[in-house]
């Protein structure tokens, strides 16, 4: 076995550095607001990342309940694909309890094991990213039309799908969001939080494969940003920018503006209604600061720009959302 298989990756980014250099003027540092509300100038490596974010863990026949429970949800053809992928992780998971059971120690196997639990999920997210890269490129040079070829528009749905859910955002909320009102809603809040490394990644299979069936319906819009206030991002990349958007409550809008800024100056975005019209919108300055507040509002500590004046004026929206809930929260 190779040196690079008994590698395990420690340090796994829930939002892509490669990315966040977009914001870094042609290197890889960028200026960012810290967990103490401060700004910084680093490198995108330092940020929206945890150590073992995506290592998987031991999954009972509670969480393969909880999971399967939550799949069925979805599509058929989702769930069984949802179902497949699953079955992979449970196989590993068998060949280690063998292995364990077996009494043999052996530092070669102790290593592999250690590298696949670490590696396997941050190495699917890999994946989609490389095949989304030559996409995000061109929609970056203002290519809109990369998207009439289907197996761009595929690639891309699916990582735009797992761009809202393989974020520490994304996971805190939902699980916040789970209600604990008696013994069974809080085994299942448990099993969410426990096998979350998994669902994280059902859930954006689910929300990329929506949005490439609704493409028809959906205006996608590319957003031009000529004006004095560039675009940032966040821990966040992915929020839905709508008016009907709760600040106190988890609840699930009644409308979708879906909106990724790809650079300081493009972003993309997925409405469900007439406000932008397909192609390419050219935006004004109070469009830009709208949006900039909207994805520091959904931000839980770090947003991102090309320069500290840009992300200054926003500082004071970070987490308002969240704060907002958790406040109604601990009040009911």
């Amino acid at each position: 076995m190779s040196r690079k298989e008994l590698e395990a990756k420690k340090r796994h980014h829930f939002v892509w550095a490669k990315y966040l250099a977009r914001w870094g003027s042609g290197t890889k540092n960028v200026f960012y607001t810290t967990k103490t509300g401060k700004f910084a100038h680093d490198s995108v490596r330092a940020i929206a990342a945890d150590d073992y974010f995506y290592k998987t863990t031991t999954l009972t026949s509670k969480h393969v309940e909880v999971i399967k429970g939550l799949s069925r949800l979805s599509p058929d053809h989702l769930h069984q694909q949802h179902m497949s992928y699953l079955k992979d992780f449970l196989m590993m998971q068998q060949a280690e309890a063998v292995y364990r059971k077996s009494g043999i120690r052996n530092q070669e196997a102790e290593l592999h094991i250690h590298a696949m639990k670490c590696n396997l999920l941050e190495n699917l997210h890999a994946s989609h990213e490389e095949m989304a890269l030559p996409v995000l490129e061109a929609l970056a040079d203002e290519q809109i039309d990369v998207l009439q070829d289907k197996q761009h528009m595929i690639e891309f749905m699916m990582f735009f799908g797992h761009q809202i859910s393989r974020t520490k955002t994304f996971r805190d909320s939902a699980i916040q969001a789970q209600p604990r009102g008696n013994a069974i809603e809080n085994d299942v809040a448990d099993a969410m939080a426990h096998a979350w490394w998994f669902l994280s990644y059902m859930f954006g299979m689910s929300i990329g494969f929506g949005l490439y069936a609704d493409r028809h319906n959906a205006r996608h819009t590319l957003l031009i940003n000529n004006t004095k206030v560039p675009f940032i991002t966040s821990d966040q990349p992915v929020v839905n920018v709508h008016s009907c958007v709760s600040e106190t409550k988890f609840d699930a809008p009644k409308h979708s503006y879906l909106y990724y800024p790809i650079s300081p100056r493009v972003a993309y975005i997925i409405c469900d209604s007439e406000r932008f019209t397909p192609g390419k919108n050219e935006i004004d300055e109070s469009t830009a600061v709208e949006l900039n507040a909207k994805l520091a509002a959904q931000a839980m500590v770090h947003i991102i720009g090309d320069t500290e004046h840009a992300i200054r004026p926003f500082k004071e929206y970070i987490g308002r959302r969240y704060q907002k809930a958790t406040d109604i929260h601990l009040k009911d």
